[in-house]
Protein backbone atom coordinates (compact mmCIF):
# COMPACT_ATOMS: atom_id res chain seq x y z
CA UNK A 1 0.00 0.00 0.00
CA UNK A 2 1.64 3.68 -1.02
CA UNK A 3 2.51 6.36 1.65
CA UNK A 4 -0.91 8.24 0.42
CA UNK A 5 -3.72 5.71 1.56
CA UNK A 6 -4.86 5.68 5.04
CA UNK A 7 -3.96 2.38 6.77
CA UNK A 8 -5.82 0.69 9.67
CA UNK A 9 -2.96 1.79 11.94
CA UNK A 10 -3.86 5.26 11.08
CA UNK A 11 -7.22 5.26 11.67
CA UNK A 12 -7.13 3.62 15.27
CA UNK A 13 -4.76 6.49 16.39
CA UNK A 14 -7.21 8.84 14.58
CA UNK A 15 -9.92 7.15 16.77
CA UNK A 16 -7.77 7.03 20.30
CA UNK A 17 -7.08 10.46 19.78
CA UNK A 18 -10.70 11.79 19.16
CA UNK A 19 -12.33 9.79 21.86
CA UNK A 20 -9.58 9.84 24.41
CA UNK A 21 -9.64 5.67 24.28
CA UNK A 22 -6.37 4.65 24.29
CA UNK A 23 -5.22 2.25 21.42
CA UNK A 24 -4.22 -0.56 23.58
CA UNK A 25 -7.83 -0.58 24.99
CA UNK A 26 -9.23 -0.14 21.30
CA UNK A 27 -7.59 -3.88 20.34
CA UNK A 28 -8.06 -5.24 23.87
CA UNK A 29 -10.77 -7.03 24.99
CA UNK A 30 -12.28 -4.72 27.32
CA UNK A 31 -16.29 -3.92 27.40
CA UNK A 32 -16.88 -0.64 28.63
CA UNK A 33 -18.72 1.37 26.72
CA UNK A 34 -16.43 3.89 26.12
CA UNK A 35 -13.79 1.52 24.51
CA UNK A 36 -16.71 -0.37 22.89
CA UNK A 37 -18.12 2.43 20.81
CA UNK A 38 -14.25 3.50 19.64
CA UNK A 39 -13.83 -0.20 18.84
CA UNK A 40 -17.02 0.56 16.51
CA UNK A 41 -16.07 3.90 15.25
CA UNK A 42 -12.40 1.72 14.23
CA UNK A 43 -13.91 -1.00 12.64
CA UNK A 44 -16.71 1.68 10.99
CA UNK A 45 -13.89 3.58 9.30
CA UNK A 46 -11.62 0.84 8.30
CA UNK A 47 -14.56 -1.11 6.39
CA UNK A 48 -15.46 2.61 4.53
CA UNK A 49 -11.34 3.50 4.31
CA UNK A 50 -9.97 0.17 3.40
CA UNK A 51 -10.31 -2.99 1.34
CA UNK A 52 -9.22 -5.02 4.21
CA UNK A 53 -11.56 -8.23 4.42
CA UNK A 54 -13.41 -9.26 8.11
CA UNK A 55 -11.05 -11.95 8.81
CA UNK A 56 -8.06 -9.95 8.49
CA UNK A 57 -9.62 -6.69 10.51
CA UNK A 58 -10.39 -9.66 13.23
CA UNK A 59 -6.81 -10.38 13.27
CA UNK A 60 -5.61 -6.47 13.61
CA UNK A 61 -8.43 -5.99 16.11
CA UNK A 62 -7.26 -8.37 18.68
CA UNK A 63 -7.31 -11.56 17.03
CA UNK A 64 -11.07 -10.96 17.15
CA UNK A 65 -13.51 -13.70 14.87
CA UNK A 66 -14.64 -12.17 11.37
CA UNK A 67 -18.04 -12.68 12.80
CA UNK A 68 -17.19 -9.94 15.93
CA UNK A 69 -15.84 -8.07 13.42
CA UNK A 70 -19.63 -8.22 11.07
CA UNK A 71 -21.36 -7.47 14.78
CA UNK A 72 -19.42 -4.44 15.57
CA UNK A 73 -19.99 -3.16 12.15
CA UNK A 74 -23.77 -3.83 12.57
CA UNK A 75 -23.48 -1.76 15.83
CA UNK A 76 -21.92 0.98 14.81
CA UNK A 77 -24.54 1.41 11.75
CA UNK A 78 -26.73 1.49 14.84
CA UNK A 79 -25.28 3.78 16.75
CA UNK A 80 -24.96 6.36 13.75
CA UNK A 81 -28.76 5.91 13.44
CA UNK A 82 -29.49 6.38 17.34
CA UNK A 83 -26.77 8.52 18.83
CA UNK A 84 -26.22 11.65 17.13
CA UNK A 85 -22.95 12.41 18.53
CA UNK A 86 -21.42 9.27 17.79
CA UNK A 87 -22.76 9.80 13.95
CA UNK A 88 -20.81 13.33 14.08
CA UNK A 89 -17.92 12.23 15.27
CA UNK A 90 -17.52 9.04 12.65
CA UNK A 91 -18.30 11.41 9.82
CA UNK A 92 -15.80 14.14 11.16
CA UNK A 93 -12.67 11.38 11.40
CA UNK A 94 -13.92 10.10 8.21
CA UNK A 95 -14.24 13.51 6.49
CA UNK A 96 -10.58 14.36 8.00
CA UNK A 97 -8.92 10.79 7.11
CA UNK A 98 -10.30 11.26 3.85
CA UNK A 99 -9.12 14.85 3.17
CA UNK A 100 -5.61 14.21 4.60
CA UNK A 101 -5.23 10.79 2.41
CA UNK A 102 -6.66 13.53 -0.83
CA UNK A 103 -3.98 15.51 0.24
CA UNK A 104 -1.42 13.18 -0.04
CA UNK A 105 -0.55 13.99 4.07
CA UNK A 106 -0.38 10.29 5.10
CA UNK A 107 3.24 10.88 5.35
CA UNK A 108 3.26 13.13 7.86
CA UNK A 109 0.06 11.94 10.04
CA UNK A 110 1.31 8.60 10.15
CA UNK A 111 2.69 7.31 13.89
CA UNK A 112 5.00 4.84 15.24
CA UNK A 113 2.81 1.60 16.16
CA UNK A 114 4.50 0.33 19.14
CA UNK A 115 2.85 -2.47 18.94
CA UNK A 116 4.88 -3.48 15.34
CA UNK A 117 7.62 -2.58 16.99
CA UNK A 118 7.22 -5.21 19.97
CA UNK A 119 6.18 -8.09 17.68
CA UNK A 120 9.23 -7.06 15.69
CA UNK A 121 11.92 -7.15 18.38
CA UNK A 122 10.38 -10.00 20.36
CA UNK A 123 10.75 -11.91 16.69
CA UNK A 124 14.13 -11.81 17.00
CA UNK A 125 16.17 -14.76 19.00
CA UNK A 126 18.09 -13.55 21.48
CA UNK A 127 20.98 -13.93 19.60
CA UNK A 128 20.20 -10.97 16.66
CA UNK A 129 20.41 -7.19 17.50
CA UNK A 130 17.41 -5.50 16.35
CA UNK A 131 17.45 -1.79 15.25
CA UNK A 132 14.88 0.47 16.78
CA UNK A 133 14.74 4.16 16.57
CA UNK A 134 14.63 6.73 19.51
CA UNK A 135 11.06 7.56 18.53
CA UNK A 136 9.92 3.60 18.57
CA UNK A 137 11.32 3.62 22.13
CA UNK A 138 9.67 6.91 23.27
CA UNK A 139 6.32 5.33 21.66
CA UNK A 140 6.94 1.84 23.28
CA UNK A 141 7.50 3.39 26.87
CA UNK A 142 4.33 5.72 26.53
CA UNK A 143 1.99 2.42 25.93
CA UNK A 144 4.02 0.97 29.04
CA UNK A 145 3.31 4.04 30.71
CA UNK A 146 -0.43 4.01 29.74
CA UNK A 147 -0.90 0.18 30.57
CA UNK A 148 0.04 0.69 33.91
CA UNK A 149 -2.51 3.86 33.80
CA UNK A 150 -0.13 6.58 35.09
CA UNK A 151 0.26 10.00 34.07
CA UNK A 152 3.41 9.96 31.06
CA UNK A 153 6.32 12.09 33.12
CA UNK A 154 7.74 15.53 32.02
CA UNK A 155 10.26 15.45 29.57
CA UNK A 156 13.37 16.40 30.93
CA UNK A 157 15.92 18.69 29.84
CA UNK A 158 18.95 15.99 27.94
CA UNK A 159 22.09 15.99 30.20
CA UNK A 160 24.78 17.80 28.85
CA UNK A 161 27.34 15.71 27.12
CA UNK A 162 31.14 16.53 27.83
CA UNK A 163 32.88 18.60 24.88
CA UNK A 164 35.68 15.65 25.15
CA UNK A 165 35.44 11.90 25.79
CA UNK A 166 37.05 10.92 28.99
CA UNK A 167 39.45 7.92 29.14
CA UNK A 168 38.43 5.30 31.31
CA UNK A 169 41.50 3.70 33.09
CA UNK A 170 41.23 0.21 33.96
Amino acid sequence: MSERHVTVDIIIAAVSAVTGVHRIDILSNRRDEDTSRARHAAIWLATKMTQISSPALGRVFGDRDHTTILSSLRRAEELRLSDCDFRFECDAMLGTLLAIERHGLIRLAQTIDPLATARRVLAHPARESVRVSAHEIVALCQVAVAALGEPPPEPSEPASQPDQETDHAA
